[in-house]
């Protein structure tokens, strides 16, 4: 299950999506290995242990370890499942939630820096976390187990700076926009903060400069 397309805006690309890395499913695979030796054991001492018909002590092992094995691994697993990372032309997302859904949105604009960590096991499974630093009221966003994140890091740098050269270019109605409709949007621009003033100045003295 993708990202849904209706979500993306009319000119907006998806330039990966990802699940978290399957180092993730370890636990979900250990905690099936243990509960799947609990349950024979269990097994085992019902027929040595009760006279008679052990299907009852039986019965009750299987429900315990079946529980438990859908509290331990399964839903675990479906965490991994609903969970996307997912990089446009646009935004940072990070989607997660099996019934409800939770889903956070970075616009690229905004990204100050990304990092990465790996010990060294991540480093040989491919596997690590981003921490993503912008501008906004929460600041800095956690992203565990993700694949290959030099690459991934790499690949938003490269996106963030082609989405803000995007940005930076003033919008145009066609050939006959006038220079002073080109100020305007420039202005517009800096209001939103995403030109700086002294690149607001820039651009702006090298349009008067054509009049």
């Amino acid at each position: 299950m993708g990202f849904p397309r209706n979500l993306l805006a009319d000119h907006e690309k998806i330039v990966f999506e990802l699940r978290p890395h399957w180092v993730a499913l370890v636990p979900s695979v250990l905690w099936t290995l243990v509960l799947g030796v609990a349950l024979f054991l269990a097994y085992q001492a019902a027929e040595a242990i009760i006279d008679g018909d052990p299907s009852t002590a039986k019965s009750v092992a299987g429900a315990a370890v079946t529980i438990a094995w859908l509290v331990l691994a399964v839903l675990p697993f479906l965490r991994w499942f609903f969970t996307l990372f997912v990089l446009t032309s646009d935004r940072l997302i990070t989607r997660s939630g099996v019934v409800a859904k939770h889903s956070r949105e970075i616009p690229l604009e905004r990204i100050n820096d990304v990092t990465f960590n790996q010990s060294v096991l991540d480093r040989v499974l491919g596997a690590g976390d981003l921490l993503v630093e912008s501008a906004g009221e929460r600041g800095q966003t956690r992203i565990a187990n993700v694949r290959k994140p030099e690459q991934v890091q790499l690949m938003i740098y490269k996106q963030t700076e082609d989405n803000n050269n995007r940005m930076m270019r003033p919008p145009t109605t066609g050939a006959g926009t006038s220079i002073p409709e080109q100020i305007q949007a420039l202005a517009l621009l800096n209001e939103q903060g995403i030109l700086s003033d002294l690149e607001f100045e820039t651009k702006k003295q090298e349009l008067l400069k054509r009049l």
